[in-house]
């Protein structure tokens, strides 16, 4: 029945919990003493199943017999710190999406006073790159291919928010899309971030999906991902319309949509448009289906300038979704050269 683990999704817990309190002890434990530590992470299973437990992943090579005088004991293989690894990122999928609705709710920014919280992207890039990449960025803001107009440069030992810049590194904060999310929500307009793709551009305009991931189907910003794996070419786009681009794709309820798109022009007129495409009522958009009551829109990613600076061979770190940030400590892109100035100084 849904709602239910399954009988080997059970196992498959206790078999990770087991292996932790194995990792942790430091040194060989029996099954009483292991079925003592489980107990805190919601477990209770007696001595002879722990055994089993242990017999089964003995022979799986994931635990090791220690024998100690008179009395034996378990120790965790290298195998076995890998499967509880491989069982933590299974836990982080879907993080992405709980992220994004975290975020979003945080989210202060006030359209009347052009102030307060909004979140940023923040992207490291090795200091003397920095004026190359400016000049790689600031064609991405003019073509409007951004999530708003404005910016962010910091020098090493600054703090963006939460983020400290290291040593010999500059870094870019970008203004990230979960940014509309949170001004619709604070009109009680609710969103749902369906997924980030690559977009197909020809003249300017989308064509189709390339690559998605769903944010409920992953631990990682699908942004990063696609930048890193090359999948994007944001400076074709901007220098001959046709190219690929990072989006998101996203939800909002149909009987909203004459006071989303009053604050979409709000939005706009602020700098902090990012609306690429629109579609109708409960219909597919670019294929891909729209839940009844629903309107689907797509977004431009707040990554998409670093995209250009990645493809022009000037490597970045990027953390999508990295902190919140006053909106009006963001400088206009137009302005960047100044701050690059003063941080070369």
């Amino acid at each position: 029945m849904k709602g239910f683990a399954s009988i080997s999704e059970i196992h498959q817990k206790q078999k990770i919990a087991i292996l932790r309190v194995l990792r942790d002890y430091g040194r060989p434990i029996g099954s009483a003493n292991i079925a003592r530590e489980i107990e805190a992470s919601g477990f209770y299973l007696s001595d002879r199943t722990i055994r089993l437990y242990l017999q089964d992943m003995e022979r799986d090579g994931l635990v090791a017999h220690a024998r100690r005088g008179r009395h034996g004991g378990r120790t965790i293989t290298e195998l076995g710190i890998g499967e509880i690894k491989d069982a933590l990122v299974m836990e982080r999928v879907g993080f992405t999406a709980a992220k994004v609705d975290t975020l979003a709710w945080k989210i202060s920014f006030d359209l009347a006073s052009k102030s307060g919280l909004v979140v940023l992207n923040v992207s490291l890039i090795h200091e003397f790159c920095l004026k190359a990449a400016i000049n790689e960025m600031i064609p991405v803001f003019k073509a409007g291919l951004s999530m708003g107009e404005y910016l962010y440069i910091g020098h090493p030992g600054e703090e963006i928010g939460e983020f400290q810049i290291p040593s010999g590194y500059a870094a870019i904060g970008t203004v990230c899309s979960v940014t509309l999310n949170g001004v619709l929500l604070s009109a009680r307009i609710p969103t749902d971030s369906r997924f980030g793709g690559v977009l197909e551009v020809q003249d300017g305009h989308p064509i189709r999906f390339t690559d998605v991931i769903y944010y409920d189907g992953t631990s990682l910003d699908p942004l990063e991902i696609f930048i890193k794996g090359g999948l994007t070419s944001v400076r074709e786009a901007v220098r001959t319309g046709h190219g690929r681009i990072g989006v998101s794709f996203r939800e909002v309820p149909t009987a909203a949509m004459g006071d989303v798109e009053k604050l979409l022009r709000r939005m706009d007129q602020v700098g902090l448009g990012g609306i690429l495409m629109m579609g109708r009522p409960s219909q597919p958009l670019l294929d891909f289906p729209v839940h009844e009551g629903r309107t689907g829109i797509l977004v431009k990613g707040g990554l998409n300038p670093l995209a250009a600076v990645e493809e022009a061979g000037m490597p970045t770190t990027n953390f999508a979704l990295c902190t919140l940030f006053e909106f009006q400590q963001l400088i206009h892109y137009s302005e960047t050269a100044g701050r690059v100035a003063a941080i070369e100084r």
